[in-house]
């Protein structure tokens, strides 16, 4: 059943779930700290979200390259390694992993390319508290 509530997002009824899909969702969700409505609600968006195409992936590339002035020579990163970067910090502080003054401090490092990819993905798998699954 989906309906739509007065603030304007639709919602999902599911009904009849495997009992094992629920129990791993209870368990997945108790590992992120996170409700069970929130990890499905994160599931299937990861599973149906948009995606870009290869053609649309070069062409937001193309764009980043063109936003961001050529890197010193002396840069550690250039500016897609950087945006990669800061997103791997992003994530770990939408998830209170670290804290904002954390967070700002490495976008800071980033900005200035003061910071390789290698060191901010070592940090990120160093913080980074759930292992993927085997």
């Amino acid at each position: 059943m989906l309906a739509v509530l007065a603030s304007g997002m639709p919602t999902l009824t599911i009904r009849n779930l495997p009992e094992e899909v629920h129990d791993e969702l209870r368990r997945e969700a108790a590992a992120h700290r996170r409700s069970m409505e929130e990890e499905a609600r994160r599931a299937l968006s990861e599973r149906y979200r948009k995606r870009m195409t290869p053609k649309q992936l070069k062409a937001a590339i193309t764009k980043l390259n063109a936003e961001y002035p050529a890197v010193s020579g002396s840069a550690k990163m250039d500016a897609i390694d950087a945006f990669i970067a800061a997103k791997r910090i992003e994530l770990l502080y939408d998830e209170g992993i670290i804290p904002l003054s954390a967070k700002n401090a490495w976008d800071e490092k980033i900005d200035r390319f003061e910071v390789s990819l290698p060191e901010v993905q070592a940090f990120f798998e160093k913080m980074w508290p759930w292992t993927p699954k085997s």
